[in-house]
């Protein structure tokens, strides 16, 4: 009899491990929702008007090292800062080192308007370019000056694409602040 005992005790113990292990697994994608654990989303939206049609690209961003000096700065510091809402285009490849686009077609001031994103503070900062010539692009830069080098606070890379004349490309930025 006691040996019985000792092996149902050992099944219930095994069991009970068991049940743990996939009660944790089985509830994990509630616990991250609640507890504000970050994925990396696209919130960078690029639409590329052409003669064929339109063609619409939902990409992620790098937030360079100099901007997150410069974030850190905004907040710790106080002072008179510019706001973060220069777009560019041109070509690079995403990285944290970073300061400009390795070459860089041209900078605008984009259309911001603030909102509320799923209980988080949020803007968008958009622009719309019409192509008057044939361009190849592969990279966005957000910046915190209208000219000038050393101020690209993040990059999104997207295929390499050649725009002609009267081709429209439209930069869509979507900035959240989810610091929970």
């Amino acid at each position: 009899m006691e040996r019985k005992v000792k092996v149902l005790l050992a099944l219930a113990w095994a069991l009970s491990i068991v049940c743990s292990l996939y009660a944790g697994y089985a509830l994990a994608p509630w616990l991250e929702a609640r507890h504000g654990v970050s994925k990396p989303k696209a919130n960078v939206i690029i639409v590329w008007e052409h003669a064929g049609g339109t063609d619409v690209l939902y990409t992620g961003n790098v937030i360079t090292d100099i901007g997150e000096e410069h974030l850190r700065d905004m907040a710790a510091n106080g002072g008179t800062f510019n706001a973060i809402k220069y777009i560019s285009i041109g070509n690079a490849t995403a990285s944290t080192s970073l300061t400009d686009l390795s070459s860089e077609y041209d900078r605008q001031a984009g259309n911001v308007v603030t909102w509320v994103n799923n209980g988080d503070y949020a803007y968008n900062c958009t622009y719309k370019w019409t192509f008057s010539e044939t361009v190849t692009l592969n990279a966005a830069g957000l910046h915190w000056a209208s000219s000038g080098t050393g101020n690209l606070f993040a990059v999104a890379n997207f295929a390499q694409t050649t725009f002609h004349s009267n081709d429209n490309c439209t930069i869509k930025w979507i900035i959240t602040f989810d610091a929970n």
